[in-house]
């Protein structure tokens, strides 16, 4: 049957004004070719690149499956002292991201606006802007989490109850978690001035996230925190064990993963922690 030319012209009109997905980054700018200025592709696929910020640089990683297609997005936040590049140069560290965007995830392994910011004002903004600087270089399917090593526990919790980034977040992961600033504050004279460097005259109210819990609108968010009854540095009772319990009690989907070992040895930081990481955010797309 022969095409009725009115049609193909019908059909022409009807794509171009197709509505576009607001969300989605072009695929060119979502498929970096081997060589591609700023990227490095390494032998399985994965690529990565650095996302400048004032507060320090990013590192955005792209597994081969998400070269081609849209997949979610991990924002990771460090541990007291560390930086971005942990997730990739600090084999422990390494390990369980690695689980992680094997499952189909890109990652963005946030600087935290530097190495020890305790969830300040500085360290959110700084993981607002890396988010929106990553946008433009994969393509995203809407869907964010976040997870917090230690320290990073409050950057990445408070990203998620304060809504920062204007979405909800679908999920925490938290291992070894640091989620109480008040214990924090009250339990070393050091870590005390440490976060009164980082807060300057921030207050610290509403950065807390067990002790401000009641007021934050996005603390419905589902919970995975990894504890060790072993752990001195965090304690679990008093962060990790206490939120997931205040979050239950709200009525948020939580899971409690005890492992054995001290703060951030093999027993929290080994491939399978990170499969059940990723393994609770593919149950809550």
């Amino acid at each position: 049957m022969p095409t009725v030319p009115w049609l193909l012209c019908a059909l022409a009109l009807l794509t171009a004004c197709s509505p576009q997905t607001p969300e989605q980054p072009s695929r060119a700018a979502s498929v970096p070719a081997v060589g591609a200025k700023g990227w490095t592709v390494e032998a399985d696929g994965r690529a990565s690149r650095a996302i400048a910020d004032p507060g320090g640089a990013a590192q955005l990683i792209v597994p081969a499956r998400c070269r081609t297609a849209p997949c979610a997005l991990v924002i990771v936040s460090h541990g007291r002292g560390g930086q971005a590049l942990d997730g990739v140069t600090h084999p422990p560290f390494d390990t369980v991201v690695d689980a992680i965007d094997s499952q189909g995830y890109v990652l963005l392994l946030s600087n935290d606006g530097g190495k020890e910011t305790w969830g300040s004002p500085r360290a959110l903004a700084s993981v607002r802007r890396i988010y929106q600087a990553a946008q433009a270089h994969f393509q995203g399917n809407g869907r964010v989490y976040t997870l917090g090593i230690s320290m990073g526990g409050l950057p990445a919790t408070l990203t998620a109850y304060r809504r920062t980034l204007g979405i909800p977040i679908r999920a925490v992961a938290l291992v070894a978690g640091r989620v109480n600033l008040q214990d924090a504050r009250r339990t070393s004279v050091k870590r005390a001035q440490s976060i009164g460097l980082a807060y300057g005259t921030a207050p610290l109210t509403g950065h807390d996230p067990v002790n401000d819990f009641a007021s934050f609108p996005g603390r419905l968010t589902p919970l995975l925190t990894v504890v060790s009854p072993q752990d001195t540095a965090v304690a679990s009772t008093p962060n990790g064990e206490r939120l997931a319990a205040l979050a239950r009690r709200a009525g948020a989907d939580t899971q409690v993963v005890t492992v054995q070992g001290p703060h951030l040895s093999s027993g929290y930081m080994n491939a399978n922690v990170g499969r059940q990481i990723a393994l609770f955010f593919k149950a809550h797309p």
